[in-house]
């Protein structure tokens, strides 16, 4: 795949992908019986930007298929406990997406059985938040985690999609850092010998427009910025009018 291809994630490129991948896969869901060719596994980390998220959702309901989104409760981009960002998720849900934990091991220290016992807390505190079943959790910055065994098959009732066993029974492709690792996922879609296809993409890589992977990111940071920008002047406006500087 040509270098101005593995730059370009825009919204249409996206769309185009999964034009293809839906003639030669059936999605599935981590929870789904998954011991079969012709599947695709569809996962979102939802690392900066739910309203990225919700976009990409819109373009899969509308062709079809299906994902999984998967939620930090500790981020510093985003708080699913906001009514604003809860509704965004709820609606992604309410699209016919699953959504999941995406499970920060480094914020929390203590030994496997302790994650163990924090996964199944922060997924029952996102149930009840998303109203809203959650069934697999991924992780998030593996690389750079502790130092705790988190690669069994399931903690706490839940899939986990980060399993190293899970990923090799799958041709594994990730957008990581805004760059395509191991292969192009378009290169992958397009090669016959793959039968089972693992796709994990990240939101907010993806855009109207193509931009460098730092201006995406920038794109995050500054429309949340505005967004808590324009809801307390909306607050000012409506109950402390006499405070809001009017020049």
């Amino acid at each position: 795949m040509s270098m101005l291809h593995s730059s370009d994630f825009t919204e249409a490129r996206y769309g185009a992908l999964l034009e293809r991948s839906r003639t030669r896969f059936a999605f599935c869901g981590f929870a789904d019986e998954l011991e079969r060719d012709g599947i695709a596994l569809w996962r979102h980390d939802i690392d900066f930007s739910p309203q990225r998220a919700l976009a990409l959702a819109k373009i899969e309901a509308s062709l079809g298929v299906t994902a999984t989104y998967f939620v930090l409760l500790g981020s510093s981009f985003y708080n699913p406990f906001e009514p604003a960002v809860r509704d965004v998720l709820r609606e992604i849900a309410a699209l016919g997406h699953d959504l999941g934990l995406h499970y920060d091991a480094a914020s929390f220290h203590g030994n496997t059985s302790a994650h163990a016992k924090r996964i199944a807390f922060e997924a029952s505190t996102l149930k009840r938040q998303l109203d809203t079943d959650i069934r697999a959790f991924s992780l998030h910055n593996p690389s750079v985690s502790p130092d705790v065994e988190l690669d069994a098959p399931r903690y706490s009732g839940l899939v986990n999609a980060s399993a190293a066993d899970l990923c090799r029974q799958f041709t594994y492709v990730s957008d990581s850092n805004g760059r395509w690792r191991f292969r192009s996922l378009h290169e992958a879609i397009e090669d016959a010998a793959v039968a089972r296809l693992y796709a994990l993409t990240h939101p907010e890589w993806w855009t109207p427009e193509p931009m460098p992977p730092g201006a995406r990111v920038e794109r995050c940071i500054k429309g949340r910025a505005e967004r808590v920008a324009a809801d307390y002047r909306s607050f000012l406006l409506q109950y402390r009018p006499e405070v809001v500087d009017a020049t």
